[in-house]
């Protein structure tokens, strides 16, 4: 999994946690979601040998609103309070966006999971963030 985050720490200006409180959580879901996008279609490549159509196939399953839902419940009793708030504020933020193929509650708990990676991501907690992906990725092979 690290060989993962060494080729996608990109980011050299991280935030503070304490900088972090002055941002706004969609904000951190923007770079979770891409972030969650990349760990998918990485892992994904690692372990077949498919063509890339096929891997897109593979990879929506994963990367969808349902299944970021199903993650996000799977990987409740496991986060901290301070992730969990950082949930739950990104869930409560206003927004008129609702993905095409879920519905408010899916979207709204994918957006809480993409702003727990993406906030993890930019306070360069990327210890956690290994755990917690580490757990998904187990939590994805039952459905492959």
């Amino acid at each position: 999994m690290k060989e993962f985050f060494d080729y996608i720490d990109l980011n050299k200006e991280h935030i503070s946690i304490s900088e972090s409180k002055n941002r706004n959580s969609l904000v951190f879901a923007f770079v979770g979601d891409a972030l969650f996008s990349l760990f998918v279609r990485t892992y994904l490549a690692d372990i077949s040998t498919a063509k890339a159509g096929v891997l897109h196939i593979e990879a929506t399953k994963f990367v969808r609103a349902s299944y970021q839902k199903k993650l996000l419940e799977f990987l409740d009793d496991r986060l901290t309070e301070e992730e969990k708030e950082i949930g739950l504020t990104a869930r409560n933020t206003k927004t008129n966006n609702v993905a095409k193929n879920s519905n408010l509650e899916e979207y709204k708990k994918s957006t809480s999971f993409e702003a727990i990676l993406g906030y993890l991501y930019l306070t360069n907690q990327n210890q956690r963030l290994y755990q917690i992906l580490d757990i998904c990725k187990l939590e994805m092979e039952k459905d492959l």
